[in-house]
């Protein structure tokens, strides 16, 4: 048994596809292949594929993972090819790799993300730039119940910043722990600077522990 770590895009085009459909089409599309792929055990074998952490809905991405389990080792840009040439408009494989540990979890290993959010409204974008030079930066929480919420600090979180006129590019922390998505930094803007319209978010990069 093989691990190949895959890098791919999710573009324009399929932005609007979840993250289930997502990884539905992935292996739809591999079954598609001459990819010498692993299958699980019993009734209803199943492609052994795993992602990373899911994308939002409407969001694109530059920097998106999965590790896929293969039968034998097979060349890495024979292996992008192929799936590459099954794949819909949108998706694309950008490289791979055979990872030397492979004990840890692909979700496990997820640290850090930077997302480029690009503000369609006329604003202080000064305003924006202050905003993240706070402390702190206090945002409701609901529990998983939905009964009780808490203050939660995202700045914390924050690693870096850069603001360019409608442009904001955030650096933060990523993964199952301490995650901040991109809806929490237009909350932020929404909530302290003034309600904006995004036109477009963009997961420039997903960084994983042994990058």
């Amino acid at each position: 048994m093989y691990i190949i770590r895959v890098k791919y895009e999710k573009k324009e085009e399929v932005k609007y596809v979840g993250h289930l459909d997502t990884m539905r089409t992935f292996m739809r599309c591999l079954r598609r292949t001459i990819i010498p792929l692993e299958y699980s055990k019993g009734f209803n074998p199943r492609i052994k594929i795993s992602f990373a952490l899911p994308l939002g809905v409407g969001v694109t991405s530059d920097s998106e993972y999965f590790d896929l389990e293969l039968t034998d080792k097979m060349n890495i840009d024979m292996f992008i090819g192929e799936l590459n040439s099954v794949l819909p408009k949108g998706f694309k494989v950008v490289s791979a790799f055979y990872p030397e540990d492979t004990k840890k979890s692909l979700m496990s290993l997820v640290k850090e993300a930077v997302y480029e959010i690009k503000i369609r409204d006329e604003i202080d974008f000064n305003k924006i730039n202050d905003l993240f030079m706070q402390d702190e930066i206090l945002l409701d929480k609901t529990s998983k119940s939905g009964k009780n919420t808490e203050k939660v600090d995202i700045k914390k979180n924050i690693i870096g910043f850069e603001i360019k006129q409608n442009v904001c590019l955030f650096h933060v922390t990523a993964g199952s722990v301490n995650n901040v998505n991109p809806n929490s930094l237009i909350e932020a803007i929404d909530l302290y600077v003034k309600k904006i319209e995004v036109f477009d978010i963009n997961r420039k990069e997903l960084t994983l522990a042994s990058d």
